[in-house]
């Protein structure tokens, strides 16, 4: 195949791998048989190597030059030009020029450095080969020219559905290459770490190679090493600093399989695991805000080894005995773990389209029942009562535990507000299920003479709540001296701020409730009782679409924010899809709520 016809193909987007095949003449074959050491043929490895592992990726010319000619000076005409070096493969490679750059080579298309690797492997050199020539040849002297591809190549991890591949492809192929021969892996990752000697993420790469698919005796200590060294290099980065716990964890788990395990060793490792988590949730706290989310990895670690150092039995009475000393004292840690998870999944998701990993509220629940309880469910029901977080979680679990739980709802005393928040949200839980204690009016009354009190730090909960209650419907008869929602919406997203900011950023606040077209709490629409196209509707329909049992607010759009408009006020809104507010305008749009404050959903603009 002809330059112009591979650009053409290319242009096309029609090239295939059997085009690719097609362009590798048995010339070049011979050539890389014949002078698997020259500077043409290793050059040529490493142009398919980056553009393989790296899409697009290149040389500068002058690099390239360089390395096949190390004493050639930029000003000397008579050594042979690069073109004639590669001449055995002109038809594989594209010369040519970025903007502000030099020269730059690399292979004319990423199918033709998948088709030259195989080649290589053909002939016995294999991807480790190249890499590790790659870095020896290349990058070693010269590693600030090199800190991206290489992490690209060495560390970066494939998103692949739900979860992260375990290590790059480089890695994957490698190991797959070599039949699974760990020590090829492990000499590429330590001769990076070694040459990025700075950079944390090499030997992170390395501790959890070891402890995840080295089967060696000595694995785990090996893998503390690095972890270490990582640690060394970035102490403040909390999920560098997960490495260490999770290696430990997972030396725990390996010893707890035991049938005669030792309990003296059990624990020394469950201290160490605990301790890097501790240490971990410190460098979470402060973790520069721009990280886009917070990790919870360090908090999540600490209860997963909690479970298994409960769930681990000794023989001997005097290890039990140690054994149930040492679960007591973890008791308030567990507790306070269990209670961030719960108003954390409550109130958040990854993503609009995500959920988090089912195995987060599973781990975190069952290690809370092992620690707590005798007769687990009851027990965690009755925990769940006492908070907000957990009473949301019925009503996407079981919402007749609440029904069972009735006569536990003491009426709260008039000045306490933690009481009074959670009776009354455990009044709108009920209600879903068309039962409550108390009616709407009511329950206003007890939020109302709080909010007359003007106390400083509240909750978002409790003006949530304010929110919930109060907001203004045509349909029902106006309440005297209404809270100012102006005011408490302006209120609510200052105490998100101080309360939950730092630990959601980056998350999806996912909608409590909606506003229906019912009277007193039943006009309350818990997300559960849309069905998905009613969801779709919503959130990615446009402005013409109706949900049938929800209301739809009036409103209005200035300077590209949102203001709900009633009895006067112009309550800030929070449009679910900011670009829907695109110009000024009279709009309505259906009402959500979340932990942040009032979101308006499916935004349409009215003629009049």
């Amino acid at each position: 195949m002809s330059q112009k016809c591979l650009a053409f193909n290319i242009m096309q987007g029609g090239f295939q791998k059997e085009d690719a095949e097609k362009l590798i003449t048995e010339e070049m074959v011979n050539h890389i048989e014949k002078d698997t050491k020259s500077s043409s043929t290793r050059l040529l490895s490493f142009l398919a190597l980056i553009h393989w592992y790296v899409p697009g990726s290149h040389l500068s010319k002058l690099v390239c030059e360089e390395f096949i000619d190390p004493t050639k000076q930029p000003s000397d005409e008579d050594n042979p030009k690069l073109e004639t070096i590669m001449k055995p493969f002109e038809d594989l490679i594209d010369i040519f020029s970025e903007e502000q750059e030099d020269r730059c080579v690399r292979l004319a298309h990423r199918v033709i450095a998948d088709a030259c690797l195989k080649r290589f492997t053909e002939h016995n050199v294999t991807r480790s080969d190249i890499a590790l020539d790659f870095l020896n040849s290349m990058v070693k002297g010269k590693e600030s020219n090199y800190g991206e591809i290489c992490k690209n190549i060495f560390i970066t991890r494939l998103e692949t559905g739900k979860r992260k591949e375990q290590f790059s492809r480089l890695i994957l192929d490698i190991m797959h290459e070599s039949g699974y021969n760990h020590n090829q892996c492990i000499d590429l990752l330590e001769m990076a770490a070694n040459l990025f000697s700075t950079d944390p993420y090499y030997p992170q790469t390395l501790a959890r190679f070891y402890y995840i698919k080295v089967k060696e005796d000595n694995k785990y200590e090996k893998a503390e090493k690095w972890a270490e060294e990582a640690i060394k290099r970035n102490p403040n980065n909390s999920r560098i600093r997960d490495t260490l716990g999770q290696v430990h964890k997972n030396h725990l788990l390996s010893e707890a399989k035991n049938p005669s395990s030792d309990f003296k060793k059990c624990l020394a490792i469950a201290q160490s695991a605990t301790d890097a988590f501790k240490k971990e949730e410190i460098a979470a706290e402060n973790d520069p805000e721009d990280r886009t989310t917070f990790s919870y990895s360090g908090l999540l670690g600490f209860l997963q080894v909690c479970k298994i150092m409960n769930d681990t039995r000794f023989g001997k009475s005097y290890e039990r005995r140690k054994h149930l000393n040492y679960i007591s004292g973890l008791r308030g840690d567990v507790e306070s773990r269990y209670d961030f998870f719960e108003w954390y999944l409550a109130f958040s998701r990854p993503s609009f389209e995500k959920e988090d990993p089912e195995y987060i509220h599973r781990d975190v629940e069952n290690c809370y029942k092992k620690y707590f309880t005798q007769t687990a469910e009851t027990t965690l029901n009755e925990k769940k009562m006492k908070s907000f977080g957990g009473l949301l979680h019925f009503l996407k679990s079981d919402i007749n535990v609440v029904k069972e739980h009735q006569r536990a709802l003491k009426h709260p005393q008039s000045d306490n507000e933690t009481q009074t928040v959670l009776y009354i949200l455990a009044n709108i839980v009920l209600s879903q299920s068309g039962e409550q204690r108390e009616q709407a009016e009511e329950l206003q009354a007890r939020l109302q003479k709080l909010w007359l009190r003007e106390m400083q730090d509240r909750s978002p909960e409790f003006y949530l709540l304010i929110l919930l209650l109060f907001w203004p419907d045509e349909a029902q008869p106006g309440i005297t001296n209404p809270p100012n929602l102006e005011n408490c919406v302006q209120y609510m997203g200052q105490s998100y701020e101080r309360k939950y900011q730092k630990y959601l950023r980056g998350r999806y606040l996912v909608p409590l409730f909606f506003f229906g077209k019912e009277k007193g709490l039943q006009r309350l629409v818990h997300e559960l009782k849309l069905d998905q196209i009613n969801l779709e509707l919503l959130t990615e329909g446009d402005g013409n679409a109706d949900t049938e049992c929800l209301q739809r607010i009036n409103g209005e759009v200035k300077n590209q924010e949102v203001f709900a408009v009633r009895d006067g006020q112009q309550i800030p809104v929070t449009p679910h899809d900011p670009s829907s507010a695109c110009k000024p305008g009279q709009v309505s749009f259906y009402l959500g709520f979340n932990i942040r404050g009032p979101v308006a959903y499916n935004i349409r603009y009215e003629e009049n």
